[in-house]
């Protein structure tokens, strides 16, 4: 396999962060996992997530995104991954460079 096989983009849709990380905020994390515009995101995971999530999407309003980016982002008081987001914008987590990308960026969140 050669080294351009490897370093295949697979990202759904990213973007240099092009902003500072504040100290001792992990990448790749719930910590580092935002919504587009600052708003609140709702994070569900484990039994019955989806249905939560659409849920919460339809009383506030706003839309449910898959995790389909890292199984690192993990609610502090579960040991799974965060399944599903829901915000009134779209959600991104800040991960740290790699082959296909020289910086720190956005990778986010595909819509459901």
């Amino acid at each position: 396999m050669s080294q351009q096989a490897r370093a295949e983009h697979r990202c759904h849709k990213c973007r240099p962060h092009g902003e500072p990380i504040g100290e001792g905020v992990e990448l790749d994390s719930i910590d580092s996992t935002f919504a587009e515009g600052g708003g609140e995101v709702f994070f569900t995971a484990g039994y019955s997530a989806r249905e939560i999530a659409q849920k919460r999407a339809r009383e506030s309003g706003g839309q449910v995104y898959v995790n389909n980016v890292s199984r690192n982002v993990r609610r502090r008081d579960l040991s799974v991954p965060v399944a599903y987001a829901v915000a009134n914008g779209a959600v991104y987590t800040v991960r740290g460079a790699d082959a296909a990308h020289g910086e720190p960026y956005r990778s986010y969140w595909p819509p459901l």
